[in-house]
């Protein structure tokens, strides 16, 4: 039965039938990618008689790699199996379980979260000359995650020149810390990536092995591949070059953690004779929303171009909201919500509110709660960073992978037990002469000097509790084990009775969700013949994103960040905040390529926006417990008057020459007297007050050197204590005299 293309246009037809070769597929917002790249797929194995084990497709969230899936299996109406698809670190994780060996790891190796990251670096640095007060774990954590994402290692920051401040030391914290991975059989999100690499350059063999089994692939969203990212696709086409990738150069909006969009600019360069396909019909936006959308974008210079155009009807204009504070602010929201549902007859589950800031949602849910609006959060506290789940996971990663010191330092008093951190100091030093591993030293308490018989014996008894589950782990399922675990641990007990009634009923109820978790993992993995054990399920706890717990059947209004809302769509957008220091945000006001990626995060907020787009701003908000004044963001006047309408009469749209000197390319011209929409000076000075988010009010008394390297002498008299701050890293914000 020939493959069936009445349900694509006919640029989207020709992007499925070039299957041999680079492929750029440009696909503007809403313009039917996911489509696109999942006919493609259906096509190669229908048409192409393309084995699907020979097919490799990564994207960007576990939500997103299950939803291709199943969209190919609707096309083909059979199930798949030998298919690759996945996140690029599941994908690279699972390269890993197999391979990892030849790099000297097990595969049941940890993946260490960022919280278990910055307790790993803080193991670290104790153990190194480092000056703590300045350069946090978290700190470290951040810079190493942004060197890694280059693609460098230690050996390159010691040839890097005129190393200071902490520059000086992170070539000693990486190697060390890489070596305190290896010890505890663990790898960090970003040496998934890195690690099949070194794999691959390592080894001839085993980068044909994959190249070999992989004759196409498909990167979704390849305008946020990272260099590490971006190096590992091309070691798997190397040979043959059958890579297809989909993106769109002006949703390119991750550039602050590593993102390159270099990447999709240059893919015509790095892959010779590549065919580029153009998907510019949008099937979302009506056409003020989209033609609003692509006015703002297009004053951007990083761009290939596209013309998106959709046959929709017009619609209804964008609603400008204006309030006095960012409190009127959330009551106009909530209003208007209030007027979508009961007037327009929409569900709460049509309508988004997104903002550029986590801590911009306070006083919106405070509204959403006091008016009854239900409402889920994304980006909150995750599920999966609860403290009681993740002790119970703690638990169950030590099971699994007995060299991990950072999850057993996290359980072996917990619940209490009295095994304090002295006595654990004294058997890690005895670890490290027998150079053993932790774990296994716990077992030979009894030969720890300075450690009574009575410390032993509870040291022994959870020793003793952990063998007996590794040992039940292979007869158990993993929801039997987890259960009982919890039960056998005392953890539960904990739970029920160390809090007040309200905090245990919620607690236990996250764990017993927790279990319902793993039965449905294990029940997703056995329908689709996946490795369902422990490990795989602690693997996918691991690499777990906001949006894949995102439940979008629940009748709720969702509130997110820009970021968040990416690749997601609603009939109703409100987009708050639209001022100078929040979108764009400060710290990026005054430099080009911020700037533009500020443009691209508010192209992006703006088509997720099907039917009804509110973009809203406040003329002051609070910071610093007072009211600042602020002004309407620059991206405003972008838009052109004809695609808006006003709710108040009270604006006046500013004169051409405002947004003349507001488009200069470094905004260098637009500076406010408020410390919201200021754009911070390049100069500090003696005598300067200023403010640091962890310290507080300040004054400059001492500036050394100049550039980034400057260190900059802060009295902080609230706290009364004194700091040396450098430059590049101090994020001091300038306060009015």
């Amino acid at each position: 039965m020939a493959f069936d293309f009445s349900g694509l246009n006919s640029e989207q037809a020709k992007a499925v039938k070039h299957t041999d070769g680079p492929v750029l597929i440009l696909a503007g917002a809403g313009s039917g990618k996911t489509r696109t790249l999942t006919s493609r797929i259906s096509y190669l194995i229908q048409e192409k008689n393309v084995d699907p084990r020979n097919i490799l497709a990564v994207t960007f969230t576990n939500k997103a790699a299950k939803e291709m899936k199943v969209r190919v299996e609707h096309i083909l109406s059979e199930h798949i199996s030998g298919l690759w698809i996945g996140t690029f670190h599941g994908i690279a994780a699972r390269i890993m379980r197999t391979e990892g060996e030849h790099l000297g790891f097990t595969n049941n190796f940890t993946i260490y979260d960022v919280d278990d990251q910055v307790k790993a670096i803080k193991k670290v640095i104790s153990t190194l000359t480092v000056p703590q007060q300045l350069y946090t774990p978290k700190l470290i954590q951040n810079q190493l995650s942004k060197i890694k994402n280059q693609f460098l290692f230690p050996e390159d920051l010691y040839n890097m020149e005129n190393r200071e401040g902490l520059d000086e030391y992170l070539p000693s914290i990486y190697m060390s810390y890489q070596r305190f991975l290896k010890e505890n059989n663990a790898l960090d999100f970003d040496d998934l990536l890195i690690k099949p690499i070194e794999l691959f350059q390592k080894s001839e063999e085993l980068r044909k092995k994959y190249a070999d089994r992989f004759k196409y692939v498909l990167v979704d969203e390849y305008q946020d591949t990272n260099k590490a990212q971006y190096l590992l696709i091309k070691e798997l086409v190397k040979d043959h070059q059958n890579l297809c990738v989909v993106g769109d150069e002006d949703q390119a909006i991750y550039g602050w953690r590593g993102a390159d969009i270099s990447n999709i600019l240059n893919f015509q360069k790095d892959f010779k004779n590549a065919a580029v396909f153009k998907l510019e019909e949008n099937y979302r936006s009506n056409k003020f929303i989209l033609d609003a959308a692509n006015a703002v974008v297009s004053h951007n210079k990083d761009r290939i171009g596209k013309n998106l155009w959709t046959s929709k009807e017009d619609g209804t204009k964008i609603s400008v909201q204006i309030s006095k504070n960012d409190l009127g602010e959330a009551e106009v929201i909530r209003e208007k919500i209030h007027d979508e549902v009961f007037t327009n007859k929409r569900s709460f589950k049509d309508i988004a509110v997104l903002y550029r800031t986590n801590a911009q949602s306070r006083v919106i849910e405070d509204q959403m709660r006091r008016n009854a609006i239900a409402y889920n959060i994304v980006g909150g506290k995750k599920f999966y960073e609860r403290k009681e789940i993740k002790d119970i996971v703690a638990y169950l990663k030590l099971i699994v992978n007995t060299a991990d010191s950072i999850s057993l330092k996290r359980i072996v008093n917990f619940p209490l037990r009295g095994v304090g951190d002295t006595t654990i100091g004294k058997i890690e030093k005895f670890a490290e002469m027998e150079e053993s591993t932790l774990f296994a030293c716990l077992g030979r308490v009894d030969e720890v000097a300075q450690i009574s018989p009575a410390m032993g014996a509870r040291v022994k008894g959870f020793f003793d509790l952990i063998t007996k589950f590794i040992a039940l782990s292979t007869e158990m399922s993993a929801v039997e084990l987890a259960s009982t675990l919890a039960s056998e641990s005392k953890i539960l007990h904990h739970y029920q009775t160390e809090y007040d009634q309200y905090e245990s009923e919620s607690r236990v109820a996250n764990i017993r969700e927790f279990f319902s978790s793993i039965e449905d993992f294990t029940a997703y993995r056995q329908e689709n013949n996946l490795d369902d054990s422990l490990a795989a399920f602690l693997e996918e706890v691991s690499l777990m994103t906001d949006i894949d717990n995102w439940n979008s059947d629940s009748n709720a209004v969702t509130l997110m960040t820009l970021h968040a809302a990416k690749g997601l769509e609603f009939p109703v957008v409100f987009i708050a905040g639209m001022e100078m220091g929040l979108l764009p945000l400060q710290r990026n006001a005054a430099n080009l390529d911020e700037l533009e990626e500020e443009r691209r995060l508010l192209y992006v907020g703006m088509t997720r926006a099907e039917e009804k787009l509110y973009l809203s701003y406040a003329q002051s908000r609070r910071k610093h417990n007072q009211f600042i004044q602020t002004l309407p963001s620059l991206f405003m006047d972008e838009i052109p008057q004809d695609y808006l309408q006003y709710s108040s009469k009270s604006y006046m749209p500013v004169s051409k020459t405002i947004r003349t000197r507001r488009r200069k390319s470094k905004i260098d011209s637009y500076i406010e007297k408020d410390d919201v929409s200021q754009v911070v000076d390049d100069t500090y000075k003696i005598g300067q007050k200023v403010y640091h988010a962890t310290f507080g009010k300040g004054q400059i008394s001492n500036l050394e050197g100049q550039g980034d390297k400057m260190k900059i002498t802060v009295d902080f008299h609230d706290e009364g204590i004194t700091k040396k701050l450098m430059k590049e890293y101090a994020n001091l914000t300038p306060l009015e005299e």
